[in-house]
């Protein structure tokens, strides 16, 4: 696993989460970047209850969870499942609070953003909205890429426009579990950078589309609200996600009870921790 060591973890379904909170994310940023560019390129995953239940049918994007940096719980569940298996300090790190997060945390340090993902206009329009929010925020460039998929020589120059930018920090825009496979694919090619998957981050972070009010982000309920906008494209998937995960949560919090404790293991129930 490439997970940070620093950063304990847990798993569900088979989905490894980092028991960890927004400062923890921008820590084990701040780490990696200051170990030099000749590292090996990373991602994060900002991590929902739909990502898990679409990681227990495909092989790829189950396995990209495991090479990434950090997993977080872009989910509140997540967060709580996690406080349940006696990680207390861990919380919430959404990824539409990432992208202002990490671009503030690194201004004084001149971190370099890439923006990358969107429809057409979209990653442009992040550019400039985070440029507003963070006075000295040091953009990279700025990417649309098609929606259909690249073929080695449009691979090839993308990686090698996003290698000569200096890019540090590579914010992905594509969607689960297309941003996913995306980082998994390109991070061994672009030295020296982290991509952070946060999908709808583009649009929300720029207004285009709203986030649900704070009462049901705090409730767990930000899916219903997405649901109520949206109901045509999203009924199906979460007809079908929420009782998978309620499905994998219980059968995993079984497993949990049922599994023999290893000795000098205290009451704080972090068996189900790793610090790999």
């Amino acid at each position: 696993m490439a997970h940070d060591p620093l950063v304990p973890s847990f798993e569900i379904g088979g989905v490894p989460v980092s028991a960890t909170d927004m400062d923890g994310l921008i820590a084990a940023v701040g780490r990696r970047l200051a170990a030099g560019p000749g590292q090996a390129g990373t991602f994060v995953v900002f991590r929902d209850a739909h990502g898990v239940v679409r990681a227990q049918r495909e092989a790829g994007l189950r396995a990209a969870h495991h090479e990434a940096l950090l997993v977080c719980a872009d989910g509140r569940p997540l967060s709580w499942i996690g406080r349940w298996r006696g990680l207390s300090a861990m919380q919430q790190v959404p990824g539409i609070e990432a992208v202002e997060a990490v671009c503030r945390a690194g201004a004084a340090e001149g971190w370099r953003h890439y923006f990358l993902g969107g429809g057409e206009g979209v990653a442009d329009l992040l550019a400039t909205t985070m440029r507003a929010r963070v006075p000295g925020l040091q953009v990279a460039g700025i990417e649309t890429p098609p929606f259909r998929a690249l073929d080695a020589a449009e691979t090839e120059a993308m990686r090698a426009r996003i290698r000569a930018s200096g890019a540090q920090i590579v914010w992905v825009g594509l969607g689960t579990p297309k941003q996913e496979l995306f980082m998994a694919a390109h991070a061994a090619h672009l030295p020296g950078t982290i991509a952070m998957g946060v999908g709808a981050a583009f649009d929300v972070a720029t207004g285009r589309i709203p986030r649900a009010p704070r009462m049901l982000q705090v409730a767990g309920l930000e899916w219903a609200y997405r649901v109520a906008r949206e109901p045509r494209r999203l009924w199906r998937r979460y007809l079908d996600t929420i009782p998978r995960f309620l499905l994998i949560a219980a059968r995993d919090a079984l497993s949990a009870r049922k599994a023999p404790r290893p000795a000098g293991t205290g009451a704080s129930g972090r068996t189900g921790s790793s610090a790999a």
